[in-house]
């Protein structure tokens, strides 16, 4: 018997009609899982953006406490303050719409410490107090607490702890200026040379961001403090224009006098402290200058030293600076002294912070 030609073709179109229904099946299946895919990749990217926004928030609110910490450290010579200061700017400042606020332990008081070439890290607990650092953070176990993820609940995370350390610093100088000027100043117009010298060097403070404290002590036979700690730096170039060249060679006396412009009323308990020695010749008469490092170092009292024409005593003066923490300087003629009291001057308004 030969079979119709309606049973001949019934089961290829039920065929086909199976392998249209597994395609659009299968299409559905690729649609549904590329949408969950695109969904998922949205909800981490949104909480990773606002990973990025409140980081750049906590790093913001956390560099803003720090300067504003030791700017009052600075202005009121207070660590009460300057604390207090620093707690209340994160406080101005919002990271994932909350303020950030700021515990004891947060704040770390310390000083930047010198080393070879005017290099300065900071140590925690040091003097002069002239350096803070904080510890921003939004964690488990601080005030402002954690920040809450929008979608993190959905993979298990429910949110993040950022956390930033800012290292601010103000370099408060108190200067003290220890001149030469005994008789033999008088040879090669070198007195005129060191009111130039000084002139620049008043120049150059002044051209710094920071606040600067001069005092000028000057030495022959014997030591006299003609100008106290201040900040009426012009008054440093005033007095020595009214001076000149007599007597002998107390280095060390003029060193000791130097030292006590620290304890004028003045003097910045927290400023850091730094004395430039300048001598045309040899130690003759007095305390030797050797003798008074130990009372710098014991003061804090960084010690740079200039030695000026062919016949100063450089050896002693670049053993003094050595000794003292700080740099030595040899000066020829008038002009080269210009530039060792512009380099001392420019060096001391360098801060390098870790």
């Amino acid at each position: 018997m030969t079979a119709s030609p309606a049973a001949t073709t019934l089961f290829p179109n039920r065929r086909r009609h199976h392998r249209a229904n597994a395609r659009t099946g299968g299409m559905l299946i690729l649609i549904v899982t590329g949408i969950t895919i695109l969904l998922v990749a949205a909800a981490i990217g949104i909480d990773v953006a606002y990973m990025h926004v409140t980081r750049a928030e906590l790093r913001t609110a956390t560099d803003a406490a720090a300067r504003a910490g030791v700017e009052a450290l600075g202005r009121t010579q207070n660590i009460a303050a300057a604390r207090q200061a620093a707690i209340e700017f994160a406080a101005r400042n919002t990271v994932a719409g909350a303020p950030l606020l700021l515990s004891g332990n947060d704040i770390e008081i310390g000083s930047t410490i010198g080393g070879g070439g005017n290099r300065f890290s900071f140590r925690p607990g040091a003097n002069p107090p002239t350096a803070m650092r904080i510890h921003g953070r939004r964690t488990n176990n601080s005030p402002s607490g954690p920040i809450s993820l929008f979608f993190g609940p959905m993979f298990g995370q429910n949110n993040f702890q950022p956390d930033h350390f800012a290292t601010a610093a103000r370099l408060d100088l108190d200067v003290a200026l220890v001149l030469d000027v005994s008789g033999s100043m008088a040879a090669q117009n070198r007195f005129r040379g060191l009111v130039d010298a000084v002139r620049v060097f008043i120049q150059e403070l002044e051209l710094t961001p920071q606040d600067e404290r001069c005092s000028m002590t000057v030495y022959d036979t014997n030591a006299s403090k003609e100008i106290r700690m201040t900040t009426d730096l012009q008054s440093i170039n005033r007095r020595l224009a009214q001076l000149g060249p007599r007597g002998l060679t107390a280095i060390g006396l003029g060193m000791q006098t130097g030292l006590t412009s620290f304890s004028d009323p003045q003097a910045r308990p927290f400023a850091l402290r730094t004395m430039i020695v300048m001598t045309d010749g040899h130690h003759n008469r007095g305390i030797h200058p050797s003798n008074v490092i130990p009372q710098a170092r014991q003061m804090n009292v960084t010690v740079h030293t200039i030695t000026f024409s062919p016949g100063a005593n450089q050896n002693t003066m670049r053993q003094l600076a050595r000794d003292g923490g700080g740099i030595h300087i040899h000066a020829n003629n008038n002009a080269q002294l210009v530039e060792a009291f512009r380099e001392i001057a420019r060096q001391l308004s360098v801060l390098l912070i870790e």
